[in-house]
């Protein structure tokens, strides 16, 4: 999915959730987010899944554009689980919970949001370089999934290994993920000295005077 895609959902689609300021959206993603962190009830978990599933299922939102990118995070989420020992299914439905409910919102609120009032809004109480770290990441976010679907694009040309060779099929995996790694390094320094080249001085000003 294209960065201009997310921007032109969030200024033109006419939904209910578009038209809520970004200073209540704001909050209650925080909120929901911060819920989460300190929680480790999967009932609750699951209810607030729920209600955030059933949020975009009544507004007019793209839903399965937002429902896909909200299930990224659960690659990297696999890797973890994988490497802990006796894991319960209870405790790794707890973690995926975890993961969705932050990623859906994040989406969720992207979608409905000009990302300029989000940074705006970010600016007026955290320091500079954190603004500038979030909103350099945010912009690499859509180059690095395109990369991430070349990669599995190209696996599947090649032949991917089948899971009954465990072996070939896990070095599979872990080839693309290194290169995946060492590619998101490489796109993060050439956009930093393409911004350079462009004036770009470690700060956005323009966004403290953004109105919101």
């Amino acid at each position: 999915m294209k960065i201009t895609d997310i921007d032109y959902y969030a200024e033109y689609t006419n939904s209910r959730l578009n038209k809520i300021s970004a200073k209540i959206k704001m909050p209650a993603v925080f909120l929901l987010v911060a819920t989460v962190v300190v929680s480790a009830n999967i009932y609750v978990l699951g209810i607030l899944y729920f209600i955030l599933l059933l949020i975009i299922a009544i507004s007019s939102v793209p839903k399965y554009k937002i429902i896909k990118l909200s299930l990224y995070p659960l690659i990297f989420l696999a890797l973890f689980l994988f490497s802990i020992r006796n894991l319960s299914l209870e405790t790794a439905l707890i973690f995926i919970f975890k993961a969705l409910i932050a990623s859906t919102s994040l989406v969720l609120l992207i979608f409905t949001t000009n990302y300029i009032k989000i940074f705006s809004i970010l600016s007026r109480f955290l320091p500079n370089f954190i603004v500038n770290i979030l909103f350099l990441t945010y912009r690499s976010i859509f180059i690095l999934a395109k990369t991430f679907e070349s990669l599995v694009d190209m696996l599947k040309f090649r032949g991917k290994p089948s899971i009954k060779h465990p072996v070939l099929f896990f070095q599979a995996i872990g080839n693309i993920v290194g290169f995946f790694v060492i590619k998101s390094v490489q796109t993060g320094e050439n956009l930093y000295d393409a911004m350079k080249l462009r004036g770009y001085s470690d700060n956005f000003d323009y966004l403290k005077n953004r109105r919101v």
